[in-house]
């Protein structure tokens, strides 16, 4: 249906990675990658490590495929036991930010080998329950705006030679 609406107006229709939904597994989206070849998606892979518990190691086949298939990105990330990691801007989760900007390096580029002038990205490190929160006095531990404009200014770092720099705000 969303195929034939999207031919229909023209316009992108883009089914987000995310846990709650049909596509919240990495193994269980393989089938609708495989069986749609119009399957569009935002990828919030984080929410895929979270739901195998890894960081995808033994899934790259079906990674890939949803890698070329990716229209935009939701660059939260994720870990083995959570959707959301406290801080990616401390070293304990420099690891697991390094892994996802390698997976969002492969959509950029190929991106940019297809022509495109524009790569959409939102920097989505949500509110609490993602928020961790300081135990009995229920504070964020960090920042939820400062860790997302940390993430923008990432992201603008590694992609803006990427892609035409007036189109990067």
């Amino acid at each position: 249906m969303a195929t034939a609406m999207s031919r229909s107006t023209g316009k992108k229709i883009l089914h987000e990675t995310h846990r709650g939904k049909f596509s919240f597994a990495v193994h269980i989206m393989a089938q609708y990658l495989d069986t749609l070849p119009d399957l569009r998606i935002t990828l919030d892979v984080s929410h895929w490590c979270n739901v195998a518990e890894t960081f995808l190691e033994d899934q790259q086949q079906t990674l890939d495929l949803a890698l070329d298939r990716t229209d935009h990105i939701h660059s939260r990330v994720g870990f083995q036991e959570g959707p959301q990691v406290p801080d990616p801007r401390v070293p304990e989760w420099q690891n697991a930010l390094e892994i996802h900007a390698r997976w969002w390096d492969k959509v950029m580029d190929k991106k940019r080998k297809q022509g495109a002038a524009l790569m959409t990205v939102t920097s989505e490190f949500g509110a609490p329950p993602y928020l961790t929160l300081m135990p009995f006095t229920r504070q964020p531990i960090t920042s939820q705006w400062d860790v997302n404009v940390f993430m923008m200014q990432f992201l603008k770092a590694r992609y803006s030679k990427a892609f035409a720099n007036e189109n990067i705000t």
